[in-house]
């Protein structure tokens, strides 16, 4: 048996980024889990994320280049760090799993997604537990260790880390 606690937020938002990465980091060291994939739709929490998280690789998962910051984009491929868009990869995520993984809120959704997008992409191999962080319309408030892969009826959820209550 394993016991371990969970981070309640009382309210989603961005306000929680800077914990969410705090207790990502923390979580990551103790696991062994060196690859974090994270939701960043300008490219703001991808810089915090830079800046926070020294020593694992990022996957990051965008929508859209044309809301990225060039400026990040520049950065994590400088560090090569992955930078890959939802509107660019293939993928069929059914309104039914949308819908149960939102009941835990938008951030564990997305939290899923990307790793979904990420081992379709071939930038995160299957079968790998790695941390996959993402927010409520802007910043982290969510974060979970999932086990990757390519199609969303075969992640496997193994730890909630943080979420908003």
């Amino acid at each position: 048996m394993i016991k371990r606690s969970i981070t309640y937020f009382d309210l989603p938002g961005p306000e929680n980024t800077d914990e969410v990465l705090e207790l990502v980091k923390k979580r990551a060291e103790e696991a062994g889990i060196r690859i974090v994939v994270l939701a960043s739709t300008r490219g703001d929490t991808a810089k915090k994320a830079i800046e926070t998280l020294n020593g694992n690789k990022l996957i990051i998962v965008g929508i859209g280049r044309e809301k990225f910051s060039v400026d990040i984009m520049k950065t994590a491929q400088e560090k090569r760090f992955p930078v890959i868009f939802s509107r660019e990869t293939d993928y069929h995520y059914t309104e039914e799993m949308k819908t149960a993984f939102r009941r835990f809120g938008q951030g564990m959704k997305v939290s899923v997604e990307d790793v979904v997008i990420a081992s379709r992409r071939e930038v995160l191999k299957e079968d790998v537990d790695v941390i996959s962080l993402a927010g409520t319309s802007r910043g982290a408030d969510t974060a979970i260790i999932i086990k990757s892969a390519k199609d969303f009826s075969s992640v496997k959820i193994r730890e909630i880390i943080c979420m908003p209550r």
